[in-house]
């Protein structure tokens, strides 16, 4: 089945590329009598050079180099209510740059109301999530099917869930996937593809489960 690439929005453009020049300059290497902690911002201090590289990589092809999609910030009260991530604004913007010479990809967030790149970070969680689209990306490259779909993403921080979202056209007959990242997110399976349905049901029953437990940790 086709998947469609969201274009990146102007405003979400004009963010990286101000935005991208910034953190590859924190994340230079300091100089010899300067503490690391001074010159390197908090959220890419602990692998600079994989980050640096990763935009200096994006930097050189422009600043729409790479796979980006908006994300679904969903909370916990949402989820036990049975509200569906298509009643939700897609508040950020994730883009994944293209792997500088260390072979490994960095994640750029952007917030698309104040227009601002709010983190740059990398890691086995930002690993994972590039398999996952790059998985989604060469199925559908193979595919025979006329149905398309889009791509995006959900983020449930309280669950510490991110899912890839294939989200569905009625007018093509395609059906909304959402496909798990890594993670501590059981009875969800990292990897597997649920109908929206389906993962409806499991993570209302997930976030009910943590209002339980979290209002049971205040009470007594």
């Amino acid at each position: 089945m086709p998947i469609d690439m969201p274009e990146m929005p102007a405003a979400v453009a004009a963010a990286l590329a101000s935005g991208l020049p910034r953190f590859a300059v924190a994340a230079s290497p300091p100089a010899e009598n300067i503490a690391a902690a001074m010159v390197v911002r908090p959220s890419i201090s602990r692998s600079g050079r994989t980050i640096a590289r990763s935009i200096e990589t994006a930097l050189a092809q422009g600043s729409g180099a790479g796979v980006g999609a908006p994300m679904v910030v969903m909370g916990l009260d949402d989820l036990a209510q049975g509200k569906s991530p298509r009643q939700s604004p897609s508040r950020l913007w994730l883009q994944l740059l293209p792997a500088g010479d260390t072979g490994q990809r960095a994640l750029a967030e952007v917030d698309q109301a104040s227009g601002q790149l709010t983190s740059v970070s990398e890691g086995a969680e930002v690993k994972a999530l590039a398999r996952q689209i790059d998985q989604v990306a060469s199925a559908a490259s193979r595919s025979a099917s006329t149905t398309r779909q889009e791509l995006a993403l959900i983020s449930v921080p309280a669950l510490h869930l991110t899912a890839v979202w294939l989200k569905g056209s009625p007018k093509t007959g395609s059906d909304d996937i959402v496909i798990p990242n890594d993670g501590p997110i059981a009875p969800l399976v990292p990897g597997q593809r649920y109908p929206l349905a389906e993962f409806q049901r499991l993570v209302k029953a997930m976030a009910a489960d943590r209002i339980a437990k979290t209002q049971g940790d205040m009470g007594g």
